[in-house]
């Protein structure tokens, strides 16, 4: 089901992608080793001869580009970069943090709260690969279009939709939807967005961008920031709305905007039934990636590494749409990292243009003494063996919990233990025999399921592939 990517990437990583491999260390029972489904890495940047990455400044994001490489925005110590992993050029790029690109390539955004001048800027996408090319700094690229707006002034963590582009008589007119975190008015949650028509004609340039809107006002107590879909259409959230039921990350349609009044409509197509944030669409829009939480909860912002006890890895959910773009459900979702080590983690996973994963990973815990390192690694998630979303019945759910805490009692004592709605994440990493196993092995009459539900457990998930 799935496998652990929390093992040491060596200088063979240079000359060939490999499939990652999780055994038990010596000496431990053999139920304690994590599913190694297969998860095939094609990149891990730096490399060895790489200059290190001692610093990463919350998310990076993949960068869409004619070579099609695997290239990313991202920053460190408080500069913006841009990181071709394919090639390993990498060349410093305007402003502080949060460089976003627009999913058809044009424009690298950075939101006002990362820029001198307090606005949102839009600069040109293929001057900055071209700097990157020849290796040469770009951070000195004045932007395209640099917007101010009064509740946009302290706007950041920004994601980026196209929702129509048309080409009429030489015109060439594109609709980009931009959702801000960050937003003074209203309180918070208090996200926006705006959409900016960008046209096109004889070389020249012009956007003109809508008033802030506020996003969904039924998304209340967010905690982990809503990401936007490509088509800009849809929203993740992760929404604690419903008195009385536990906060879960969910799927909501933006149905209408109302740019005079300041807001939008939004309707719920998804609810995904666990805690979870910051959730990336693919660029078809038929999966979403996201990292979870040992620890602390969500851990929703991650500056410079994660700190002890917590742990963070990386799952893959395949969705079922229709031809018609409406989501009705989950085919199947894959946990793909496996961390077992507290303060190191896999964290703000995003899909590359061509559907194989990018993340972050820390290999010292930001509380540590020792020198920080960090790498940026895309992997091929497409041969995970998928399970069902069991989290969405409360029986099923229940007993992978149980099995998740035998594991860790059992496997890993010296974790801390989980906290509710962790456990059943580590059910996620057993394979059936390793499961079946640790439930003969470890079972006494003090688990409160009993053994033969549990058995079952171990074989219950249809696994489905793509």
């Amino acid at each position: 089901m799935m496998k652990r990517l929390a093992v040491s990437f060596g200088a063979a990583l240079a000359a060939a992608p490999l499939l990652l491999l999780a055994q038990a260390p010596a000496g431990t029972a053999p139920y304690c080793a994590v599913q190694s489904a297969g998860t095939k890495v094609e990149m891990v940047r730096p490399q060895p001869g790489d200059p290190p990455i001692d610093d990463v400044n919350w998310f990076a994001r993949p960068v869409p580009n004619p070579q099609r490489h695997w290239i990313v925005g991202f920053a460190s110590h408080n500069l913006n970069y841009l990181y071709d992993l394919t090639s390993g050029a990498r060349v410093r790029i305007p402003d502080k943090s949060d460089a976003v690109a627009t999913p058809d390539g044009r424009f690298m955004t950075v939101p006002s709260h990362y820029t001198a001048t307090a606005t949102v800027n839009f600069y040109d996408l293929p001057t900055l690969l071209d700097r990157l090319a020849a290796g040469k700094d770009a951070s000195d690229v004045p932007p395209v279009f640099a917007h101010k707006h009064a509740d946009l002034g302290d706007a950041y963590y920004q994601s980026i939709g196209v929702v129509s582009r048309a080409v009429e008589r030489g015109v060439d007119t594109t609709v980009y939807r931009m959702m801000f975190s960050g937003a003074r008015h209203p309180q918070p949650p208090g996200f926006r967005i705006v959409d900016y028509r960008v046209t096109r004609s004889a070389g020249a340039v012009n956007v003109v961008p809508t008033e802030p809107m506020r996003l969904c006002p039924e998304i209340v107590k967010d905690m982990a920031t809503p990401f936007i879909s490509k088509d800009g259409r849809y929203v993740v959230a992760h929404d604690d709305s419903k008195p009385g039921t536990a906060a879960s990350l969910k799927l909501l349609e933006i149905t209408a905007t109302n740019p005079a009044g300041g807001t939008t409509t939004c309707a719920q197509r998804l609810d995904f039934g666990f805690a979870a944030g910051k959730a990336d669409f693919s660029y078809d829009g038929s999966q979403l990636t996201f990292h979870i939480s040992k620890h602390d909860y969500l851990t929703v912002f991650i500056d410079g590494g994660i700190k002890r006890p917590a742990m963070t890895d990386i799952v893959v959910v395949d969705l079922d749409r229709r031809r018609s773009g409406e989501y009705v459900g989950v085919k199947g979702m894959a946990r793909v990292t496996t961390s077992q080590t507290e303060g190191v983690g896999n964290y703000f996973p995003a899909f590359m243009p061509d559907g194989k994963l990018f993340y972050v990973a820390n290999d010292v815990p930001k509380d540590a003494t020792d020198a920080k390192r960090f790498k940026l690694v895309v992997v091929d998630p497409a041969r995970d063996v998928r399970m069902a979303n069991f989290f969405t019945d409360d029986s099923r759910r229940r007993l992978a919990g149980e099995i998740g805490e035998l594991w860790r009692s059992s496997c890993a004592p010296e974790l801390k233990e989980f906290k509710p709605g962790e456990a059943a994440w580590a059910f996620m990493s057993l394979k059936p025999e390793s499961c079946r196993k640790l439930v003969e092995a470890r079972w006494t009459p003090a688990v409160a399921a009993a053994k033969g539900d549990l058995l079952a457990a171990c074989n219950l998930e249809t696994k489905s592939s793509r």
